[in-house]
């Protein structure tokens, strides 16, 4: 299955899209190429994430509205691994690790619960970008909450 066959929300479509658009060729697109303007019905579940070498590390550069809402709080400004990913949050950073090193888009639907009780649904779309075209140095991603399935 390709990964747009696995996606379930139209924000996740859109982001991928116009991510796909923007890359064209080239393995991901610069920071410098994505304009807001251009997604605003997707800015409410956009993350933007400076990623940090030696250790590596996820700096949170943008979180969204509806993120922010659903998760609880504004991590913005935060390293990833400051915040509560749940119990086990080492199979998001080996994700966020393979997007980086190999530069190709990562889709994920996940839960885990909180440490204040609250059950975490969601589907998530991670994408490289890159301002050199050879390594990635930031994460464009968006994330939607889902609900239980019947």
């Amino acid at each position: 299955m390709n990964i747009e066959e696995r996606f379930r929300s139209d924000a996740i479509r859109e982001l991928y899209s116009y991510w796909l658009t923007l890359r064209g060729d080239r393995p991901a697109p610069a920071r410098s190429q994505v304009n807001p303007t251009a997604m605003t019905q997707i800015l409410p579940h956009l993350g933007l994430f400076d990623v940090v070498n030696n250790p590596r590390r996820y700096r949170v550069r943008i979180m969204g509205t509806e993120v922010v809402a659903w998760y609880g709080c504004d991590v913005t400004g935060r390293y990833l691994d400051e915040i509560d990913l749940g119990p086990d949050p080492a199979p998001v950073f080996a994700i966020l690790d393979h997007v980086v090193a190999t530069m190709t888009a990562a889709h994920m639907m996940g839960e885990y619960m909180k440490q204040d009780g609250r059950q975490i649904r969601y589907e998530r779309l991670v994408l490289p970008l890159s301002s050199n075209g050879q390594e990635t140095d930031m994460l464009l991603g968006a994330s939607v909450r889902t609900e239980p399935t019947p």
